[in-house]
């Protein structure tokens, strides 16, 4: 018997929790993975993150959406934040490790002046 297809997540905070935590696994702190597990918790528990409108009014339904996506939307935003963080320590690991012995500067000039020789050539 094959079985059916995988349905996607029905909670469209599922989705930003579940990057957050495979992003939060390279997020430079040191407690890693359970920082970000433990500031997501706290952030999708916290009911001032996200205030929705009571039920009996009319149009609550709407407003509800509305600022539901708003929350994911943020909420996605927050991860883009952290894959840049990662992607800037890794950076700055990997200038640190190999571009310590670079003399910019001198590079710079010694370029310039090829560049010049060059030119006076044509």
């Amino acid at each position: 018997m094959i079985a059916p297809p995988m349905s996607p997540p029905t909670s469209p905070l599922l989705d930003p929790r579940d990057s957050a935590l495979m992003v939060g696994r390279d997020y430079p702190h040191p407690d890693g993975l359970a920082y970000v597990r433990r500031k997501w918790k706290h952030a999708l528990r916290d009911a001032a993150n996200c205030r929705l409108v009571d039920c009996a009014s009319p149009g609550a339904a709407r407003q509800n959406e509305h600022i539901i996506r708003k929350a994911v939307g943020r909420g996605r935003y927050v991860i883009r934040e952290m894959e840049g963080t990662i992607q800037l320590k890794k950076y700055r690991t990997m200038r640190r490790r190999y571009g310590e012995g670079v003399d910019v500067g001198g590079e710079a000039s010694r370029i310039g002046s090829s560049l010049k020789d060059f030119l006076r050539q044509k």
